[in-house]
């Protein structure tokens, strides 16, 4: 609906729509500090500019615009619709001082007014922007191995105890091993063994992975892992792809590939 200048969109969620969204934005809450939802999909850098997070959310908001500043903070507030059925109404003007939106079940709202997006900290890439920085080829494609959620959570336990950022990637001749370890290397931890490669590295090397992808909440056994072969440096391209309720879910980052004798 248009109106003097204003276009108006509504766009309604069942209890359980709405709580997929909000179980996407709660993976976010931690990571970024805005997100910039545009035609219903998140494309966009983590605080640390370690990954990049991509969520296609259109199955749940179609083609909404939904740019929410102070995640945090503003997920107090989308929690108090949690278990509900809500109406999400966004309206759009010329400028963005014009723009917001509205969630309200039947017996209350919260009004958003939208953001300016140039101050925005996390800004939304497009699609055409990340294919620049991941060109992702299947033949280049190393390491595949399929996570749990009870696999991730411990990942996630484990690291956070040791203090660590890195998941190491340890990667012998044609075999891989997923570890962690406090910073003395006092405490070593190993999640995952025998990870056959589909390239045979000649000798011993390692990348270290930023734990943030794996922090995720996602659907139990559907946590693929890949890394591919930069084949004109040693550096991998990693790509996460899950899913939460209907939401496509891919995370990017790379990490350097180095000998163990740099270690």
């Amino acid at each position: 609906m248009t109106t003097n200048e204003l276009t108006v969109t509504t766009k309604e969620l069942s209890e359980e729509e709405y709580a997929d969204f909000f179980r996407c934005l709660n993976n976010l809450r931690e990571i970024c500090n805005d997100v910039d939802i545009r035609d219903g999909i998140v494309r966009q850098r983590s605080n640390d500019l370690t990954a990049i997070f991509e969520l296609d959310m259109t199955s749940l908001l179609g083609n909404l615009n939904l740019p929410i500043s102070n995640l945090n903070k503003k997920m107090d507030l989308l929690k108090t619709f949690f278990g509900q059925a809500v109406t999400i109404e966004v309206t759009e003007g010329a400028n963005e001082t014009e723009s917001s939106f509205i969630v309200s079940d039947s017996q209350s709202s919260v009004k958003f007014l939208f953001p300016s997006l140039d101050f925005l900290d996390n800004k939304y890439l497009t699609e055409e922007e990340l294919n620049s920085i991941f060109n992702l080829e299947e033949d280049d494609m190393f390491l595949h191995c399929n996570m749990t959620s009870l696999m991730t959570e411990r990942i996630k336990l484990v690291t956070t105890n040791f203090n660590t950022q890195a998941l190491k990637i340890e990667l012998e001749n044609d075999i891989a091993t997923i570890t962690a370890s406090t910073q003395s290397k006092d405490q070593v931890a190993k999640f995952q063994t025998e990870i056959p490669l589909n390239i045979n590295f000649n000798g011993k090397y390692f990348s270290n992975v930023s734990t943030i992808p794996f922090s995720i909440e996602h659907e139990n056994n559907q946590l693929d892992f890949n890394m591919y072969k930069d084949p004109q440096q040693n550096i991998s391209l990693n790509r996460i792809k899950t899913q939460l309720g209907p939401v496509d879910i891919n995370i990017y980052s790379r990490s350097s590939i180095m000998s163990d004798e740099d270690n």
